[in-house]
């Protein structure tokens, strides 16, 4: 088991982890796919608070759907900090899949320890759609 300090720490270094919801670390197979629908936190990671931290993998731990088939991860890239719980799936082609749809920049192959970049990345638009009626978005564009 992990302790929540050297998960920290791991992110300062800027270094990546992935754990089952027990804080184990994860020694499965197949490929992680973030954008479940448990939050996520997102933040400059010079300005993660260890307290901030141990509370977001806590909430994160408790609201996971299925702990056998999900990890909570956490990495750096240019600069931020992101943990999020993924769901593990065993098909590469699932996971790209999946990540197209949740519009996530990369999923995690366990077996090589790499991450796969989503080659349908959008940057700076969100997955969530938005109910509008028609009448509504006559209004809107009006």
């Amino acid at each position: 088991m992990a302790s929540l300090q050297s998960l920290y720490m791991a992110l300062q270094d800027g270094e990546g982890f992935s754990v089952n919801a027990d804080q184990k670390t994860f020694t499965g197979r197949g490929y992680a796919v973030g954008g479940t629908e448990v939050p996520s936190l997102v933040v400059e990671n010079d300005s993660l608070s260890f307290n901030k931290f141990c509370l977001a993998m806590t909430s994160m731990a408790s609201e996971m759907l299925d702990p056998d088939t999900q990890v909570i991860g956490g990495w750096v890239d240019a600069g931020m900090a992101f943990i999020e719980v993924s769901d593990v799936v065993r098909s590469k082609y699932v996971a790209l899949e999946l990540a197209k749809h949740r519009n996530e920049i990369a999923i995690y192959d366990f077996q090589t320890k790499s991450e796969v970049r989503n080659p349908d990345f959008i940057s700076g638009t969100t997955t969530k759609q938005v109910s509008v009626s028609r009448e509504t978005a006559k209004t809107i564009e009006a």
